[in-house]
């Protein structure tokens, strides 16, 4: 089920204006525009809160290249699929449900890498008093999350676990940035938080709630994903090859290398303090690239079954089709590690 040709056309070219001066502000050293200065190709990575960047970075991984890489920021998974809509980015970094609503929305694009993380994930944290102690006290509560993105999703499963549905709760849509702080408010019940957001709310609310984590109803999934016309380019796509495998190696590298990750991203990029970072560093849990395969594929197929039964979209989404057997082959021989399996 895709939305029609006409809205994408309209999409594209809103987005395509109010992107692509967006997309030439990001450059500079701390957000985007890295590379050889010399190369015929050029890569356009779209990136969250500056993770892909300072994953490359920490570990020198955007030295040397044979090819340039322009990388811009973007607030959330659903802008990043703006971005590729609008064709401002040829690869991007999103969570599981923003992968999903790619393919929902008829994004020409395929998957070519795939990270699982093992910790909790998101949280479902519910401020004291509201009456949450499980999930079975989720009706028609209150609950903060983000349309459309991975704790969209998140809340779905969790919802669906209680045997309930979205239209159960009184739903509260607030930008990603922003679900802590509609928390701390006390204008909602609950919210599903990032492990950053848990830690700093706990420790200013130490009764709140943990109703339930990530770790008990999602895979862990996320993705990397690149449009069709860079892929289809063989010199692209042999760009785009090198690229997913210097990501790979550099979330390798910072998995030994913890305090230096830590000062990098937690302490620089997060303003957090050096010891809260150690402790969302470490209850986050180890990210490893795993193989894009049928396992993969039937975690987000159930998933996009989940959003339609919820009414968050209009039909039946076919997720087979962002799946290109020849494209996983070859990025999974570029990023997965020996002996990791999803």
């Amino acid at each position: 089920m895709t939305f029609s040709a006409a809205r994408h056309r309209l999409l594209a070219t809103a987005l395509a204006l109010a992107l692509l001066p967006f997309a030439a502000a990001c450059g500079g050293e701390s957000s985007a525009a890295e590379g050889t200065g010399g190369g015929k190709v050029t890569l356009r990575i779209g990136d969250q809160g500056q993770s892909l960047l300072t994953t490359l970075k920490v570990y020198g991984q955007l030295k040397n290249l044979p090819y340039d890489v322009k990388i811009s920021q973007f607030d959330s998974g659903p802008l990043v699929n703006q971005g590729l809509q609008a064709g401002v980015i040829d690869f991007g970094v999103l969570g599981d449900t923003p992968a999903v609503l790619a393919q929902a929305s008829g994004i020409p694009a395929k998957v070519v890498s795939v990270t699982r993380t093992v910790g909790p994930g998101y949280t479902l944290v519910a401020r004291a008093g509201s009456g949450i102690t499980s999930i079975g006290d989720l009706k028609g509560k209150k609950i903060a999350f983000s349309k459309n993105t991975a704790n969209h999703g998140f809340l779905l499963r969790v919802l669906d676990k209680a045997g309930l549905k979205q239209k159960d709760i009184t739903p509260v849509d607030v930008p990603l940035q922003n679900v802590g702080n509609v928390l701390e408010s006390g204008t909602v019940d609950a919210a599903t938080v990032s492990e950053e957001t848990r830690a700093k709310y706990l420790q200013a609310h130490p009764d709140a709630v943990q109703v339930i984590n990530g770790r008990t109803v999602t895979p862990g999934y996320a993705f990397r994903i690149a449009t069709d016309k860079a892929l289809a380019d063989p010199a692209k796509r042999k760009a785009l090859l090198d690229f997913a495998q210097r990501l790979s190696t550099a979330n390798t590298w910072i998995a030994g290398h913890r305090d230096a990750w830590v000062q990098a991203y937690y302490v620089k990029i997060r303003k957090q303090t050096p010891a809260l970072g150690r402790q969302v560093f470490e209850a986050v849990g180890r990210t490893s690239y795993v193989p894009v395969d049928d396992a993969v594929i039937q975690a987000q197929q159930k998933q996009a079954d989940l959003f339609t039964a919820n009414g968050q979209l209009p039909g039946k989404v076919d997720l087979s089709g962002q799946f290109d057997p020849s494209v996983s082959r070859d990025f999974n021989a570029r990023t997965v590690q020996k002996g990791s399996s999803s």
